[in-house]
């Protein structure tokens, strides 16, 4: 568990230099420019919150997955079997996770560069598909969660 409080506070540290840095290349900003950057860096500031808590909920999941593998489960019983296809779910959702991160930097970075008239609009295009990618992440990782309850009976 220290090592993912240790993770979740070197990638908050990343991404306060990265916003530092983009905040310094900037140009001066009028009053409603001054406003969308304020959007941006909140929607920013909760991506990573999102981020933070699928990470602590895979990492949980993890945990568990490990604590029925050493109650001693042969290699070659189908509970392993099933037990080593929720691992695959897991490593997948980490890396769908990883891929999200990286598209929604992305787009958080072209945002910035559009003109302003087109950046509100754009700002709540990202908010929505951050809320869908949301929910769509969070019903993958019950489903999985719901299979780990069903090999622990």
């Amino acid at each position: 568990m220290k090592i993912f409080y240790l993770f979740a506070l070197v990638i908050l540290s990343f991404h306060a230099l990265v916003a530092e840095d983009v905040a310094s290349a900037a140009p001066p900003v009028g009053a409603g420019r001054f406003l969308q950057s304020q959007q941006t860096n909140n929607l920013r500031e909760q991506q990573q919150l999102n981020q933070l808590q699928r990470e602590q909920e895979l990492n949980q999941t993890q945990q568990q997955l490990d604590q029925l593998r050493q109650r001693g489960q042969t290699s070659a019983s189908p509970r392993q079997e099933q037990l080593n296809d929720v691992q695959r779910q897991v490593d997948q959702m980490r890396n769908d996770q990883q891929l999200n991160r990286v598209r929604e930097d992305e787009q958080l970075n072209q945002l910035r560069q559009q003109p302003e008239r087109l950046q509100q609009n754009r700002l709540n295009q990202l908010r929505s598909d951050q809320e869908l990618n949301r929910q769509q992440l969070q019903e993958q990782f019950n489903q999985t969660q719901q299979r780990l309850e069903e090999l622990r009976r």
